[in-house]
C-alpha cells in the first residue's frame, strides 16, 4: 500500500475544538481557512522559546506567564510559528484575564491562530478532547469503510469489474486511487485533510479486487467455452449459422461483414482486450474469434500465430470457420499470420494435410530411389529435386549440377524405373513433388511422419 496525502494522518482540526461546546474555547484570532488546520496533540509550556520540545501541528497551551512583555510575546509567537505548530491556546484567569493586545498582534503577524481557554478548563481536558474527537473520527471512518467494503463485495458478486469497483472507491472517498500491480499495490492520493484509509481497509479492498479479477476471468472463460461449443456445432453442420445471430447483435457486429480468425488455445483474454466487441469462443483445438473488418495489421499486434478468413456474410460462416482453421494450420507451420491468399498453393495444401497421409508417397516413391543412392548410384534425388526447381529444364539442371545433359536424362530415366513415375510427365511429377515435399518437411520440422501437424 502506498499513501500520498497532505496532513491526512492528522485527524482533529482547530474547527473541531472551537465547535466542542464542552470546552467553550473562543477564537481571539483565527485566519481564513485556519479552522481546517489539523491538531495532532496538546503541548503545555511557559517557556519563551519552546522549539526544542515541539512537534508540528501541536496546539501550544500556555498561561502566558512569560508573555507579559511585548518583546517576550513576539519572541514566543515567532518561535512556535517556526516550529510549525497548529496554534496557540491561552488559558485565561491565572495570569491574563483577557489576551494581551501585543500577543494578538504578534499572532496576526505570523497568521497563527490564537484560541482562548476559559478559566477552570484544564489543559488536560483540551488534550482529552483531542483524543475523544480522534476516536470519534476513527470510529466513523471505520464505519464508512465497513459500509463501503460491504457495498463493494455486493458489486463484485454481481460481476462488476476491478475498474468499476475502483470508480466506486474514488467517488466515495473523493480521492484518486490507482492499482499499480503486485509490486506497488494500491496507491491512494488523498486530498488535504482527508482521512487516510486504514491498512485493514486497503488489505480487504485488495482482496476484493483480486476476487473480482478471478471471478470475471472465470465467467469470461465459461462464456468463451459456451460460444466455442456453438461454433463447433456450426462448423460441423449441426447448427445453422443463424444461431450465432443473437450473440453478434449483442456485440454490435454486422452479420453482412464478418471475419473469422483462429488463434492458439488460451489466448482469449489477450484477444478480448484487443477487440472487446468481438465474439470469442474457446474450442477444444483453438480460440475462434468472429469480428468485423478489423485491420489486418492488428492481427499481428499480439505476436501470436493466427489464421484468418475472407470477409463473409453470416450464412457463409461455416466456410469462413474452415478457412480460418486451415490458415491457422499453415501459420503454425510457417510462423506468423496466414490468410486466404496464403492457402491457394500446393505447398499450402500439403501443409494442411496430416503427415501420416503422405507416408505412402515417401515410402513407395522415394524409398527405392534413396536405396539406389545409398548403394552407389547417388545423385538421383538431388537431380530430380533440381529438375523440379528449374521448372523441368534439363539443360539448366545439368548446368546447376555441373554434369552433361545426358547424365541428367539418364538419372531421370532411372528415377522413372525405380519409382514408376516419370519426372518429365506432368501428373507423375506432381506425385514425385509431393513425396519430395513431405521428406523435406520431415527434416525441417523434426516431426516423425506418423505424427499429425496439429
Amino acid at each position: 500500500m502506498s499513501l500520498e496525502s497532505s496532513g491526512s494522518e492528522l485527524l482533529v482540526t482547530i474547527g473541531d475544538l472551537l465547535d466542542d461546546h464542552a470546552l467553550s474555547i473562543q477564537p481571539a484570532f483565527v485566519p481564513t481557512l485556519a479552522r481546517a488546520i489539523p491538531v495532532s496533540w496538546v503541548h503545555a509550556t511557559e517557556q519563551v522559546d519552546p522549539r526544542p520540545h515541539l512537534r508540528r501541528n501541536e496546539l501550544v497551551c500556555t498561561l502566558g506567564s512569560s508573555l507579559v512583555e511585548e518583546r517576550s510575546a513576539r519572541r514566543f509567537v515567532e518561535a512556535v510559528a517556526d516550529a510549525g505548530v497548529a496554534g496557540i491556546a491561552l488559558g485565561l484567569g491565572e495570569v491574563h484575564l483577557e489576551p494581551p493586545k501585543h500577543l494578538i498582534d504578534a499572532c496576526i503577524g505570523e497568521s497563527l491562530p490564537l484560541l482562548l481557554i476559559p478559566h477552570g478548563v484544564p489543559f488536560l481536558v483540551v488534550n482529552d478532547a483531542v483524543l475523544r474527537r480522534r476516536s470519534e473520527i476513527e470510529s466513523e471512518a471505520r464505519r464508512k469503510e465497513t459500509a463501503l467494503l460491504s457495498r463493494l463485495f455486493g458489486l463484485a458478486r454481481a460481476g462488476e469489474s476491478e475498474n468499476e469497483l475502483l470508480d466506486v472507491v474514488r467517488a466515495t472517498l473523493a480521492c484518486e486511487v490507482v492499482d499499480r500491480g503486485a509490486a506497488l499495490g494500491l496507491v491512494f492520493d488523498m486530498p488535504p485533510g482527508a482521512k487516510v484509509p486504514s491498512s485493514e481497509f486497503v488489505e480487504q479492498l485488495s482482496s476484493l479486487l483480486e476476487f473480482a479479477r478471478r471471478e470475471n476471468v472465470r465467467v469470461a472463460s465459461e462464456r468463451h467455452q459456451q460460444v466455442g461449443q456453438l461454433i463447433d456445432l456450426i462448423s460441423k453442420g449441426l447448427a445453422h449459422p443463424a444461431a450465432a445471430a443473437p450473440e453478434l447483435d449483442q456485440r454490435g457486429l454486422d452479420p453482412a461483414t464478418l471475419r473469422v480468425s483462429s488463434w492458439p488455445r488460451g489466448s482469449e483474454q489477450a484477444i478480448a482486450q484487443l477487440w472487446p466487441n468481438a465474439l470469442i469462443g474457446a474450442t477444444g483445438r483453438e480460440t475462434i474469434v468472429i469480428s468485423s473488418d478489423e485491420p489486418l495489421d492488428s492481427l499481428r499486434s499480439l505476436g501470436l500465430v493466427c489464421g484468418y478468413s475472407s470477409l463473409v456474410a453470416l450464412p457463409n460462416l461455416r466456410r469462413a470457420l474452415t478457412e480460418s482453421r486451415a490458415a491457422l494450420t499453415l501459420a503454425r507451420s510457417r510462423g506468423g499470420v496466414a490468410g486466404p491468399g496464403d492457402l491457394v498453393s500446393l505447398d499450402a495444401l500439403l501443409e494442411q494435410a496430416p503427415v501420416d497421409q503422405l507416408v505412402t508417397f515417401t515410402e513407395q516413391l522415394l524409398g527405392p530411389i534413396e536405396l539406389a543412392d545409398e548403394n552407389g548410384r547417388g545423385g538421383l534425388l538431388h537431380t530430380v529435386a533440381t529438375f523440379f526447381d528449374t521448372n523441368h529444364s534439363v539443360n539448366e539442371t545439368a548446368a546447376r549440377l555441373d554434369v552433361h545433359v545426358n547424365t541428367v536424362r539418364n538419372r531421370l530415366d532411372r528415377v522413372k524405373v525405380l519409382s514408376g513415375r516419370d519426372p518429365q510427365n506432368f501428373l507423375d511429377s506432381v506425385d514425385l513433388y509431393i513425396a519430395l515435399w513431405a521428406a523435406d518437411h520431415k527434416k525441417r520440422t523434426g516431426y516423425r511422419l506418423i505424427k499429425p501437424l496439429n
